[in-house]
């Protein structure tokens, strides 16, 4: 029996599963569902910044007064990792079944002196060279086969393989520091859940009792139940976060990390389907207790196995149900579809759209897995990737890759070549009041031709050099990056968990992982098509205006020519409606940018090319000036790789033929199709079906990812005026969903701007 999810009005009371027997309740019991209330306080108390920890600023502090000049860089890493794990304060909430979070708040009066002090010492310290070190996806599969005990062993074995090797003899001291501090810290959560049981009441001794004899368990052996495997998986999570600094740490593809224990434990009459569902909610809930809002976190289910097997089970299922249950911030959940996915789970995965909470996501299995292959990933590394918080991919517990290194302006490059030519001294397009995002390498104005372009082609040619200018500039900056990483970087407690940073002896920073490249995002392709769109038709083939006359109006704002930016919104073709004029100029630009990003390299790694834009597009259009497809100046870009906001008008078929018009196979560094549907599209089984063909139908065309806001215009209007009665309405944004009422204004217009679409 297929899961029935057609009530409107709130949660269903239970689901009936396929392979899963009886019914599961879907409303969490109250000792859940107040947890999931705190985390939600929580949400929207602390804005986007974490209160600090006070005790760790101290610990870092007392760890760089220890170093000396004889110490190697790599053991003091090692020794910082392991004194704050030693020393982070720990906070026990009643009801939890999930243990170890970190106890943020803000420093007394009377601490302010110390940590005057500390910060002081911590000047001398060398700055961290920079790059991507939170997106990580630890190998959690071998942490629950082997045990912290087991890595421990490991190390000490391949310690004395290599004595003859010093540095590898360094490399495995710092693994085994690391490794101990994260074990001692497993242990202080147990001595804290003692003390906790010592000070309860009698009805919360027992689990306290229970959650003590866990953490102990896990601090040495491997976990031999599931709850015991959930439960070190969070406690790795959050050593890695608060020990290393990876903040984006996921909890990854859960229905495959806990599948062996979970299907141990049903055999074995220990666990039920309802407890493993409330133990997953729970996880999802303390994930939400450990970091602020506008970030991202994600949990894949579905896909295939290294031979093509579909890998469904009952966990795929209940981390679905979860993340209806809960529908917090954090975490997404993505569905990594394929041909052979069954039926009944596609099924399921549309109707759950419907209670808005922006999930799942659609991933196109074959294509990344192919386009993985195609970056030289093994079979069973390929099969076996996450969205890296977003959309951006990695192999799981083997990569060191980093993401959206940078974010560039696609429209930015035609008004730089625009504002060249332009007389006077009017103040240069793009430079506008907005956040500062920092300045890309490339040519400035004063170094772009001043003469206009006599044909279209040759202004597409002089943008294409602006642009492939920048990317090759960010390029070399990262090699830099990435070769000062190696000498005052280093992550020893990350090496343990990643392969083959232990089988080469070499850290992860120092290229121990199996596979390391770099990943950008272009950001506003829509725009750029539809802005060279409206020029090659105002400019070059009507002779309406002049490219400097253009620009002239850009720098005001379109003040004075509404008639004229009227004409270019409504009565010129715009990408996204499956029209050959602007999506054939989107696919030319697209392959273009793929290319140019392919032949880069960051020292000896690849420069992978990703579409999309966590909310870079409100950011950098904040600081762009008005563009020539009729966008005002300030307003965000494009918020994915398919239409820009309100420019589909030919239905949702049309633009996700668009979006398709060129191949996703090489963007590994991330692509969304965003897709906005009124409400009441779940009224009929027909609507329903209608949806899923869409999706599919984007998915069968090479489609790499979607996501779908299923929610009003006028919900979203009232939460803007009531946003107290709105706190947990979830959004999808550009690749990862946001509470609707913590949103920017401007982003707030954005997403009601987004077409809303029927089928």
């Amino acid at each position: 029996m297929k899961p029935a999810l057609t009530g409107r009005v709130g949660l269903p009371d239970a689901l009936t599963f396929p392979g899963i027997a009886g019914s599961l309740a879907l409303r969490l019991p109250d000792e859940i569902a107040a947890l999931r209330e705190a985390a939600l306080d929580f949400h929207q108390r602390i804005g986007v910044t974490m209160p600090p920890i006070p005790e760790l600023i101290l610990s870092d502090a007392a760890a760089w007064a220890a170093h000396g000049d004889d110490e190697d860089w790599l053991i003091w890493r090692a020794r910082w990792c392991a004194e704050r794990l030693r020393n982070m304060p720990l906070e026990l909430a009643p009801g939890e079944r999930i243990v170890g979070r970190p106890r943020f708040r803000d420093p007394t009066e009377a601490e302010a002196p110390a940590l005057a002090a500390a910060r002081q010492t911590l000047a001398s310290a060398p700055p961290f060279p920079g790059g991507d070190a939170g997106h990580l996806h630890p190998d959690y599969a071998k942490l629950l086969r082997v045990g912290m005990t087991g890595l421990l062993a490991e190390i000490e074995t391949r310690r004395q393989q290599s004595a003859a090797d010093p540095e590898k003899q360094t490399f495995y001291a710092a693994c085994r520091i690391a490794l101990e501090g994260m074990a001692a810290y497993i242990r202080r959560v147990a001595d804290a859940c003692e003390s906790a049981a010592h000070a309860s009441q009698e009805t919360g001794r027992d689990r306290w009792l229970e959650m003590a004899a866990i953490c102990r368990r896990v601090a040495a052996e491997p976990p031999a139940t599931f709850h015991e495997a959930i439960q070190l998986l969070f406690l790795a999570l959050v050593a890695l976060w608060q020990g290393e600094g990876h903040y984006l740490t996921s909890p990854g593809r859960l229905d495959r990390t806990l599948r062996g224990h979970y299907e141990t434990d049903l055999a074995a009459g220990r666990i039920t389907p309802q407890t493993a569902f409330e133990l997953i909610a729970t996880l999802f809930i303390q994930v939400n207790r450990i970091m602020s809002t506008g970030l991202a976190l994600a949990v894949m289910v579905g896909g295939r196995d290294a031979d093509g097997r579909d890998v469904t089970n009952d966990l795929t299922y209940l981390c679905l149900a979860a993340r209806l249950a809960t529908g917090l911030g954090y975490p997404t959940v993505g569905l990594a579809w394929h041909r052979d996915l069954p039926s009944e789970l596609m099924d399921f995965a549309v109707e759950m759209l419907a209670y808005g909470r922006g999930d799942p996501a659609f991933f196109n299995d074959e294509l990344i897995v192919a386009g993985l292959r195609d970056h030289d990933v093994c079979d069973a590394d390929a099969a076996n990737y996450m969205n890296s918080t977003c959309v951006e991919i990695k192999p799981v517990g083997a990569s060191n890759i980093w993401v959206t290194a940078p974010y560039f302006n696609l429209p930015q490059g035609l008004l730089d070549v625009m504002e060249a030519t332009s007389a006077g001294e009017q103040p240069a397009l793009g430079q506008l009041p907005g956040p500062a995002l920092g300045q890309l390498p490339g040519p400035a104005l004063g170094q772009l031709p001043g003469e206009e372009p006599a044909t279209f082609e040759e202004l597409e040619g002089r943008v294409r050099d602006n642009l492939a200018a920048r990317v090759r500039g960010a390029a070399q900056q990262l090699d830099q990056v990435w070769r000062d990483r190696a000498r005052t970087g280093g992550f020893p407690l990350a090496s343990c968990l990643t392969h083959d940073c232990l089988e080469l002896g070499r850290d992860f920073d120092r290229g121990g992982a199996r596979y390391n490249w770099v990943e950008n995002s272009f950001v506003g392709l829509a725009n750029l098509a539809d802005s060279l769109t409206a020029v090659r038709r105002l400019v070059y083939q009507e002779r309406k205006l002049t490219l400097a006359e253009f620009a002239a109006i850009l720098h005001r704002d379109y003040q004075g020519h509404e008639a004229l930016r009227q004409r270019i919104v409504n009565k010129l073709p715009k990408y996204g409606n499956d029209l050959h004029e602007p999506d054939e100029i989107a696919r030319r630009w697209a392959e273009f940018l793929i290319q140019t990003s392919e032949a880069q390299r960051v020292g000896p790694h690849r420069y992978v090319p990703g579409f999309f834009c966590w909310i870079q597009h409100e950011r950098l259009g904040a600081q762009t000036a008005a563009t020539p497809d009729g966008r005002r100046a300030g307003w965000p870009l494009a918020d994915a790789a398919g239409a820009a906001q309100g420019r589909e008008t030919r239905g949702p078929t049309a633009s996700v033929l668009s979006t398709t018009r060129w191949s996703h196979r090489p963007a590994l560094g991330g692509l969304v199709h965003n897709a906005k549907f009124s409400s009441n599209l779940f009224e009929s089984a027909a609507d329903r079906a209608a949806l899923r063909r869409l999706i599919e139908t984007y998915l069968l065309a090479g489609g790499f990812e979607m996501q779908v806001n299923v929610v009003s215009r006028d919900t979203l209007l009232a939460a803007q005026a009531h946003p107290e009665q709105h706190r947990d309405l979830l959004v999808r944004v550009a690749g990862y969903s946001d509470y609707f009422v913590k949103l920017s204004p401007k982003m707030q217009e954005e997403i009601i701007a987004r077409t809303e679409h029927e089928l």
